[in-house]
């Protein structure tokens, strides 16, 4: 899978595009971030600088690239335009966890226990298997 960093180094190679385009491309949607910050997310996964791009980072890019190529477009009559820039970012809510069968917070279990005595699947922890002898 692709990361935020891959995607901002290829659509960078892509369009042939400069380390201080990059830069004026993030001033268009008032997202200002210097050269040394911008070759942090550049670098090797390895490097001891590397900074991993968040999405607040690639969406704002994308945002501006489409404002550096089609230019600000004017509203339609009759269009209203909200202005997003200034407001604050929406609080980063977790994701809804898969169901698991760990217990909740309210100590109920959401699975159904195995009855005593029942033996382990092949699926299991590979502890027993079908051709396992017993030492004697």
């Amino acid at each position: 899978m692709l990361s935020n960093n891959d995607i901002l180094k290829k659509i960078r190679v892509a369009l042939s595009l400069r380390t201080e385009e990059v830069i004026h491309i993030l001033s268009l949607v008032d997202f200002h971030i210097t050269k040394g910050a911008l070759g942090d997310l550049y670098r090797h996964e390895d490097h001891p600088n590397y900074q991993e791009a968040g999405d607040q980072i690639l969406r704002r890019f994308l945002d501006g690239l489409v404002i550096y190529k089609r230019g600000q477009q004017e509203p339609k009559a009759g269009e209203t335009v909200i202005d997003l820039r200034n407001q604050p970012a929406k609080p980063n809510l977790p994701k809804p966890a898969p169901p698991s069968k760990k217990p909740t917070a309210t100590g109920k279990l959401t699975y159904q226990p195995k009855p005593q005595g029942a033996k382990p699947t092949q699926s299991g922890s590979g502890q027993f298997k079908s051709n396992y002898k017993k030492p004697k």
